[in-house]
């Protein structure tokens, strides 16, 4: 099982060409199992093709180092997210709800992701919406297995 990237030492930076499938599981693992306490496997799957996806949250870091990071969810799986951060029951959140809460997760992962590197670089405000276009070769694309559910998190190096 990877480490946790809260096991960190205090000054550690990783470069950013370190941040691959082992960080991103790293930063989902801490969000999914240690915030939300839900089920997640924090082994990447087969991600050959991205599995269907409902709700799409994204954020951008720019500055010294430009990326962006998406999570992409099911609609059952964005309601069970935002289930498990607002203590409630499936079918009791709004679409608004639930979106705040993909935002809060592409938040957290962006924000992780902004503090291990050690470059002056400032995140956007999450956005949540389908976005056009097709993801671009270069991405690396990650995808868990949360509670039996696909989710995947895509980060693009500009």
């Amino acid at each position: 099982m990877p480490l946790s990237a809260i096991d960190q030492q205090p000054g550690e930076v990783i470069p950013r060409l370190r941040i691959g499938s082992d960080e991103i599981a790293r930063m989902a693992t801490d969000l999914f199992i240690a915030m939300l306490e839900m089920p997640f496997n924090p082994e990447p799957q087969d991600s050959t093709g991205i599995a269907p996806v409902d709700v799409q949250a994204a954020i951008r870091i720019r500055g010294d180092w430009d990326a962006e990071f998406r999570v992409l969810a099911s609609d059952e799986l964005a309601d069970r997210i935002a289930n498990g951060m607002f203590g409630s029951e499936a079918g009791e959140l709004s679409e608004e709800e639930i979106h705040d809460a993909m935002g809060e997760v592409v938040n957290v992962i962006g924000g992780n992701a902004k503090g291990m590197v050690d470059l002056d670089c400032h995140l956007s405000l999450p956005c949540v919406g389908p976005f056009p276009g097709e993801l671009p070769a270069s991405a690396l694309t990650v995808q868990f297995d949360c509670g039996g559910l696909p989710l995947t998190i895509v980060m693009i190096e500009n």
